[in-house]
């Protein structure tokens, strides 16, 4: 992968060649374009598994984002910006544990795996018990 070092830096793409960061490593960065087109990774049948791992990342997506919605208040206070990677990441290990759909169809049962959650801080550098001091029980109420 190129690396440029020259004045100008910036990000997109000219001709054949895109510009872009990455985040954690330092300079620009430059490449070919190229990969398959999202046609091909839509209906070609050597992208089924890539299909069903996309459907099942969107769903562990749209999981963590249904928990950020319903603590947003609470989070605009207290969460780093890796919280969201974080959260889907433990999303993707309920996911996982269910064993009775088909690989790309599985369930996000955050009711019956609450233990994943346990232990979760919203801010990596400050931990929930540093800075709330009254006592608490956390516990699963399944509703049917």
């Amino acid at each position: 992968m190129a690396r440029q070092s020259g004045p100008l830096k910036y990000k997109g793409t000219l001709g054949d060649i895109r510009h872009f960061k990455i985040k954690g490593l330092s300079g620009h960065f430059a490449g070919l374009i190229g990969g398959p087109t999202g046609e091909q990774v839509k209906t070609a049948p050597e992208f089924e598994r890539t299909r069903e791992n996309m459907n099942e990342f969107g769903g562990c997506a749209a999981a963590a984002k249904s928990v950020r919605v319903g603590l947003a208040q609470l989070m605009k206070q207290m969460s780093d910006p890796q919280l969201t990677g974080r959260l889907t990441g433990i999303m993707k290990k309920i996911n996982l544990e269910d064993q009775t759909e088909a690989r790309g169809y599985r369930a996000i049962l955050v009711s019956t795996q609450g233990q994943y959650l346990n232990g979760l801080n919203f801010n990596r550098n400050i931990s929930f018990d540093s800075v709330f001091y009254a006592p608490f029980a956390l516990s699963v109420l399944a509703t049917t």
